[in-house]
């Protein structure tokens, strides 16, 4: 759908006018079931009408152009048979249904009004049109069971024409409020992101205004705390203002920034434009006695039902310019409809979404942001926080991995729900195959072939299979609905994939190259703002970007004062390698105590590798020094907690143990001017693994020594770069920083250090390490 509200003119497809909703219902699933079976049944109806009447016509193209209200419609879709009879057309459309037939046709036309309005709106289409003049037109829709086949023909009444004209007043009803929001974003006073420019900003602000003329995608590098997220939004909001795009997305990888983005385009803003923070299921949960969430589509049952009772529209539920989680949940408790859904369907009605950059790039999510009605990519300004993160996120939501025993219990579910002997032979073998995979081990190719075999055959019997999806299991139905994309990623023999069993009857098809992908989904936005503190080296991110450099323009901003905002020193007496680190354990333990002694009252900062290396350290901690109190990062925690838990150790503890790539040292801002000492423990190396190993041999152009300095030293130094910039975010804040591992003053280490962290103060005794921490500052 193509909205333009100023002239009060939409392009849209038939089936978007027909299906029209101000929310948008949701199948439970068995989508391609459904898919693969109804294209059965209507090649099976085309071929009985062709028999019949060797003048129609199939899947024709149709296009016209009317108004309603001042509004003027261009309309296009195809319809699936055209029938010339004696004295009349008919324009069939071939539904596929599940219900029963025969069934009554005022039954049929309550279950499904969209698609007697698609009917119905061919048929004004084709009245419009001088290819029709002077032929008597009819419509008509032929219903087909999906089971079995039954057909029962519905004439498109002049009442079911009415269903029309009610879809056309809820849409302009949408188009109204759509050009509202025009005008209120035309009038929008803008309030500055900042009163007064620091040093560096008004450059970057410029480069920006220049880099989104020149190209479509604009990589922006500045150091955290540097004002990037307030300098985007307010080009954002003007280039809105300006009538270059009608949408904006703010896409993060970690929710924490999603915080600051709306604390920060508040400021800017207030309530006079609306915005939304789209959040995934798990966060949207409630159980109430009206609705209890099951965290997938069965949530989305009856819901155009728990809508009609509820009788509001998704527009009156903003409030102060945005809907939020906690309202979904309450109304969600009160009406019975799922909070999620109650958020979604307010995402047509927002100008400003912000959300995970799953919901762009990640295949699975994707739906959730482009089926919205009135979405537009080529109007949509796209900011991507934290950039650096998408290689490596979007390579994972590409991955697949298959289970032997989720797939033998899948079997059996479908089993009671009646699914043909065929298909559970068939998934059994397919179970039994992947279950005889040695761990550990890469597929060679006779492998890779035959698993691949057998999920075809798979593919094909769940595509055929009839069985009551509608009672079996949601776990049972989203395993054997994995098996196409099973067969699709079996077909991915190249570099960019790895096809291996990482434990016993576990399957995996990994990702290692996502650029392509990235390239692809970018390229159908409007224009695309990358930004993040460590995108250097900016070479080696356009390449895992897919972008080629003809391709991007460059914002980058500097800040002076950080090059003596730290105090850095190596610490040369330990080597945490992992195959050496259990010998540095008591070493890398007392100096954590020798650093919180000297910082009394201001708790040190340590960032671990790994959980469990952090763990260990924290056994050693203990027994030396029981007096010190250890704050350790725990997993899997929700935003909420995390901020309590820097604001509760900030004031309870000595030391904090943090873990690298974590939110704690990406996305939480909490840490910034509160801690004065920083222990960096290791460059924090990925673990060696088979798809480590993998993606070093997916680079035979390079040396093995840059295939490794691509592979494991550019993501780690960016990792530790992002932790220490959320140490330092204004000036006059200042931190001493100890690099705790040999291998930074090695030059495949050193040099890609960021300037403000070089230091050629080397530890080498205890004596002077105590020197170091004794000294004050420059």
């Amino acid at each position: 759908m193509q909205i333009d509200a100023l002239e009060r003119s939409v392009k849209l497809a038939v089936g978007e006018l027909a299906t029209f909703r101000n929310q948008r219902s949701q199948q439970t699933g068995g989508g391609i079931w459904r898919a693969a079976l109804g294209q059965k049944w209507h090649q099976f109806s085309s071929e009985q009408t062709r028999s019949s009447n060797r003048e129609a016509r199939f899947e024709e193209y149709i296009e016209g152009v009317f108004t309603h209200r001042d509004w003027t419609f261009q309309i296009k879709g195809r319809i699936d048979q055209v029938i010339p009879e004696a004295g009349k057309t008919i324009l069939r459309e071939v539904k596929t249904i599940q219900s029963a037939l025969p069934a009554a046709p005022e039954d049929l036309s309550k279950t499904y009004p969209e698609y007697f309005a698609q009917a119905a709106a061919y048929l004004k289409l084709a009245r419009l049109l001088p290819k029709y003049s002077g032929q008597v037109l009819t419509a008509e829709l032929l219903f087909i069971t999906l089971e079995d086949g039954t057909a029962q023909s519905i004439q498109i009444r002049e009442e079911e024409e009415t269903l029309l004209d009610h879809q056309l007043e809820r849409l302009t009803h949408f188009l109204n409020d759509r050009r509202s929001c025009r005008v209120r974003l035309n009038e929008l006073k803008i309030e500055p992101a900042f009163e007064t420019l620091r040093d560096g900003q008004n450059e970057v602000i410029e480069q920006l205004k220049t880099a989104t003329l020149a190209n479509q995608t604009v990589l922006m590098q500045a150091p955290t705390g540097f004002g990037k997220t307030g300098i985007v939004l307010e080009h954002a909001l003007r280039k809105m203002q300006e009538g270059f795009f009608d949408r904006c997305l703010y896409l993060t990888s970690k929710s924490t920034g999603q915080v600051e983005t709306i604390r920060q385009l508040r400021r800017m803003i207030g309530d006079n434009i609306r915005f939304i923070q789209m959040r995934n299921r798990h966060e949207h949960r409630i159980d109430s006695p009206k609705h209890q969430c099951t965290g997938d589509r069965r949530c989305d049952r009856d819901l155009e039902q728990s809508w009609l009772e509820a009788d509001f529209e998704a527009t009156e539920l903003f409030a102060n310019g945005t809907f939020t989680i906690q309202q979904a949940k309450d109304l969600g408790s009160q009406t019975g409809i799922c909070p999620y859904a109650l958020t979604k369907a307010c995402l047509p009605h927002a100008e400003i979404w912000i959300g995970d950059s799953n919901y762009l790039f990640a295949p699975a999510s994707r739906h959730v942001f482009t089926e919205v009605h009135g979405f537009d990519a080529k109007k949509t300004l796209v900011i991507i926080d934290e950039a650096h993160n998408l290689p490596s996120r979007n390579a994972d939501a590409l991955s697949i991995s298959f289970s032997a025993v989720d797939l033998v219990f899948a079997v059996e579910e479908l089993r009671a729900a009646g699914a043909g002997r065929r298909l559970l032979s068939s998934l059994e073998s397919l179970a039994n195959s992947i279950d005889l995979l040695p761990a550990g081990k890469v597929l060679n190719a006779d492998q890779i072939y035959d698993l691949h075999d057998l999920a075809e055959e798979c593919k094909q019997l769940i595509q055929e299979g009839i069985f009551d999806y509608e009672n079996t299991a949601q776990f049972a139905l989203e395993t054997v609905w994995k098996i196409p994309e099973l067969t699709q990623r079996l077909n991915e023999l190249n570099s960019h994939w790895l096809h291996w069993c990482p434990q016993a009857g576990n399957f995996a098809a990994t990702c290692l190259d996502a650029s392509e992908w990235t390239a692809d989904c970018l390229r159908a936005y409007g224009s695309t703002i990358l930004m993040s503190a460590t995108l250097d080296p900016i070479e080696d991110f356009m390449v895992s970007m897919g972008l080629p450099q003809k391709e991007v323009s460059f914002a980058i901003g500097q800040a002076d004062w950080r090059l003596s905002a730290y105090d850095v020193a190596i610490d040369n007496r330990v080597d945490t390698r992992l195959r050496h680190r259990n010998k540095y354990y008591e070493k890398t333990a007392r100096t954590i105590s020798t650093m919180a002694a000297h910082s009394p009252g201001n708790p040190v900062a340590v960032f671990f590798p790994s959980y469990q290396y952090a763990e260990n350290i924290a056994a050693y901690l203990s027994a030396i020094d029981p007096s010190i109190r250890i704050a350790s990062q725990q997993r899997g925690i929700d935003l909420p907690a995390q901020i309590a838990f820097i604001d509760e150790s900030l004031i309870m503890a000595d030391v904090l143990f943090l873990i690298v790539g974590s939110s704690f040292a990406e996305g939480i801002d909490q840490l910034g001017g509160r801690i004065a000492s920083i222990m960096m423990v290791g460059p924090a190396l990925p673990e060696v693994s088979p798809i480590q190993t993998a993606k070093l041999d997916a680079h035979p152009e390079l040396s093995r020594e840059q295939a490794f300095e691509r592979v494991y030293i550019i993501p780690a130094m960016r990792r530790i770069h992002q932790a220490l910039g959320r140490i330092v975010r204004a000036p006059g804040q200042k931190a001493k920083v100890l690099l705790h591992c040999k291998r930074y003053q090695e030059p495949g280490y050193s040099k890609h250090l960021n300037s403000e962290y070089q230091s050629s103060r080397i530890i080498q005794k205890t004596s002077g390490l105590h020197l170091w921490l004794s000294e004050v500052s420059p």
